[in-house]
């Protein structure tokens, strides 16, 4: 799903009136907007997209995106997409491990703040494991930060590796703006290349999918309302004309389409 102009425009607004501890310089400034404005519009242009406008105006040597979902303390890796890293560091990724192992993902679910790890310095929450994974692949700094839906059980993940310097303030902030962008935008990735659902969910409006992945979070009508600025009536009434488009009685049904 494509940011829409009216977005850009005022996240690039925001960016020219960011008042925050760090300057933005101009060239920040040109990045940002040309990242928002060059976003892929097929799912084969997102790693273009990532190892170019993305990559300009937030420099960083790798990049890991997972989607996955939370279960009795383990986590489930079930999509992944990567540029920029060492073949065997990514052969050597789990797809299923217990989550206190990764501590900097335990913290990050637990607080949905962008964080800085670096291996120099580490925080309290980086655990052993980690610091000696990004020692021996030399991952060097990694920032990371993503998407949770409502109960914190499923979610897009994405770490960057090899940051050059330490983030300042504007790049948090920007971190923050951008990880519903890249979250869209890989969920449309999964969307295509998994191939069967696909076709069914053609009939659905852009607005109408999003509404449809925050159902599959497990979100209940009055949550989706609140994340989405609608009122739990109006989900409710978005929901049947989705219910109808794809032929489905309900929400178990909808589930049943779309995992």
């Amino acid at each position: 799903m494509s940011i829409p102009e009216a977005h850009v425009r005022r996240w690039a607004r925001a960016a020219r009136a960011y008042t925050g501890p760090t300057e933005l310089t101009r060239d920040d400034l040109d990045h940002w907007v040309c990242a928002l404005m060059e976003q892929p519009r097929l799912p084969g242009e997102l790693l273009r997209w990532l190892q170019g406008p993305l990559q300009w105006f937030f420099p960083h040597q790798a990049l890991f995106m997972g989607h996955g979902e939370l279960v009795a303390g383990q986590i489930k890796v079930t999509h992944s997409l990567a540029h920029g890293h060492d073949p065997a560091y990514l052969q050597q990724l789990a797809t299923t491990f217990e989550l206190e192992q990764r501590g900097s993902l335990a913290w990050w679910m637990a607080n949905r703040q962008p964080f800085l790890l670096d291996p120099q310095c580490p925080p309290d929450f980086a655990t052993p494991f980690e610091l000696q994974e990004i020692r021996q692949f030399d991952l060097g700094r990694i920032a990371a930060h993503g998407v949770l839906g409502a109960r914190s059980t499923v979610g897009t993940y994405f770490s960057f590796a090899g940051i050059v310097e330490p983030l300042t303030a504007w790049h948090e902030e920007a971190l923050i703006q951008i990880a519903p962008v890249l979250n869209n935008l890989f969920l449309d990735h999964i969307a295509e290349t998994d191939g069967p659902n696909v076709a069914l969910l053609a009939p659905l409006t852009p607005a109408q999918k999003v509404l449809v992945r925050e159902v599959v979070t497990g979100c209940t009508n009055k949550e989706i309302g609140r994340t989405l600025g609608l009122s739990e009536k109006t989900v409710s009434n978005r929901l049947t004309e989705i219910y109808e488009r794809l032929g489905v009685r309900n929400r178990a049904e909808l589930l049943g389409v779309v995992r």
